[in-house]
């Protein structure tokens, strides 16, 4: 018996010795203990850098830029540096999405959706949400029509409360949403509406809930069953119901007033291509995830990016002077923004510009993983190693020069033109470059010039500008601020 239990000890302690130990050129990093990893090492650095990316920053300096850590059960590899993100970004071997829990349960277990997908199944989901987005108006005019129509009821709303203090931080989400939602699924809310007012917030709460990385849940999924509650699976698991049921409920919707000669909106495209090709295999569950997917799309990076544009502006008078200056001198005050505009408002872009580069609110953008054991740079990265891009890290380096300063003319060559830089990479690079770009990039825009025609903003009196420094999640968002929104004369 004793020596049955013997061998059963040594099998499991060679099996724990052998997990844990470093495989054959793995990136360097700072030594992980049995089980933890380097867990206790990001908790401790965590306390005196109060951010994941700066963790990841230091550590990164230290030893290259591939980073080798164990976090838990979980090899994980930091990229940084503009040329091994764009070769990590370019190479197939690297384009997978992490299998971790956290991400899993978010989508019933699966690989489903356009986000945390990859390979065959990724490739043929987003072709055909694409098309179908594309079907009903994305990156067309009708796509600027509905954001103007946001901006205006944004707008509008704002003058009910002028001179009153807003709290601004989830100022955009109802408006971002029904901008894509228009299109997906064919309905707009009120920007005061109770539900989707209570539907964001889960969503955002859900956002707060981890970092990108995925947290303990991770890179120790089995702690749910001990610890539910501390380990916040409770929480998330009742969240993610919750925004399943909304879901659903738009999606019976479709179902029960579906006229298959007649699609409205991308939901009624997915339900006839069901209906008219019974061997598709695209399932309930993968059409809610789309939905989620594309519900979340910008809600919370966008919005988060626009919420620290009017931070910076708040906190630059001079900037906000400008800003003016060239909207009053372009567009004038009798007739709406478009994005016609925006190639004669050099300044304007050039503050959007800064203001994705200084929030980088998606400091290691979305995980990619290795789908197969592969070189980069002198190292070996294996099979399911999670890849975080030091994005934030990239965006406030050497390169930048005063990287904490918010500074548009960065963006503004000598001859007044705007300039490109290619250490900018605020959506990505390569075939996981956000399909979202071009429509954030229009809201951003035409937010900041529709605010700014009709408002001066300003913080309220006996108020200290807000503070620049985030607040972590699976974004960066803002902490939270007031703004005065002032008619202008």
């Amino acid at each position: 018996m004793w020596l049955l239990l013997a061998f059963a000890l040594l099998l499991v302690f060679s099996f724990v010795v052998e997990y844990f130990k470093t495989p054959a050129s793995y990136p360097p990093g700072p030594k992980p203990l049995p089980f933890l990893g380097n867990l206790l090492s990001v908790a401790l650095n965590l306390r005196a850098l109060k951010y994941h990316h700066s963790v990841w920053s230091q550590w990164s300096r230290q030893y290259g830029d591939v980073l080798g850590l164990r976090l838990g059960f979980l090899k994980v590899v930091v990229v940084s540096g503009k040329d091994m993100i764009k070769e990590v970004s370019s190479r197939e071997a690297f384009e997978g999405r992490p299998n971790g829990f956290f991400y899993l349960m978010r989508q019933f277990g699966k690989k489903y959706g356009i986000v945390f997908n990859d390979g065959a199944s990724w490739t043929n989901t987003r072709r055909v949400v694409l098309k179908y987005l594309k079907h009903f108006g994305y990156n067309t005019r009708l796509m600027e029509s509905y954001i103007s129509e946001e901006c205006r009821a944004l707008v509008k709303l704002r003058l009910t409360d002028a001179g009153k203090p807003i709290l601004v931080n989830s100022m955009f989400h109802i408006t971002i949403v029904n901008i894509l939602w228009r299109l997906v699924a064919g309905k707009r809310y009120d920007l005061e509406d109770e539900k989707l007012t209570t539907l964001c917030n889960l969503i955002m709460r859900l956002f707060k809930a981890s970092d990108m990385s995925g947290g303990i849940l991770n890179f120790m999924p089995l702690i749910r069953y001990v610890a539910p509650n501390l380990s916040g699976y409770n929480e998330i698991h009742s969240m993610h119901k919750a925004i399943y049921d909304f879901l659903r409920e738009t999606i019976k919707e479709h179902q029960q007033s579906l006229d298959v000669n007649n699609p409205r909106d991308v939901i009624d495209a997915f339900l006839i291509e069901k209906v008219q090709s019974p061997d598709v295999s695209f399932t309930d569950e993968e059409l809610q995830v789309v939905c989620l997917d594309l519900l979340e799309a910008g809600m919370e990076t966008v919005s988060n990016t626009a919420v620290f544009m009017l931070l910076y502006i708040v906190r630059n008078d001079d900037v906000q002077k400008r800003l003016h200056d060239e909207i009053d001198e372009v567009i004038g005050s009798q007739r709406a923004p478009a994005l016609s505009d925006r190639s004669r408002m050099v300044y304007t872009e050039a503050v959007l510009l800064e203001s994705l580069r200084i929030s980088s609110v998606a400091s290691v953008g979305i995980p990619h993983m290795a789908l197969e054991d592969a070189r980069l740079g002198n190292h070996i990265i294996p099979k399911g190693t999670f890849i975080l891009l030091a994005m934030y890290d990239l965006h406030h380096g050497e390169h930048w020069n005063d990287p904490e300063t918010f500074r548009p003319e960065r963006f503004i060559t000598k001859d007044g033109n705007l300039m490109q830089d290619e250490w900018l990479l605020p959506f990505g690079t390569g075939r996981r470059r956000c399909i979202g770009e071009g429509l954030a990039r229009s809201e951003l825009f035409l937010f900041v010039t529709n605010i700014l025609q009709k408002f001066r903003l300003k913080t309220p009196d006996g108020v200290t500008a807000p503070s620049p420094e985030p607040n972590e999640g699976v974004s960066l968002s803002a902490k939270p601020f007031h703004v005065i929104f002032e008619p202008r004369a």
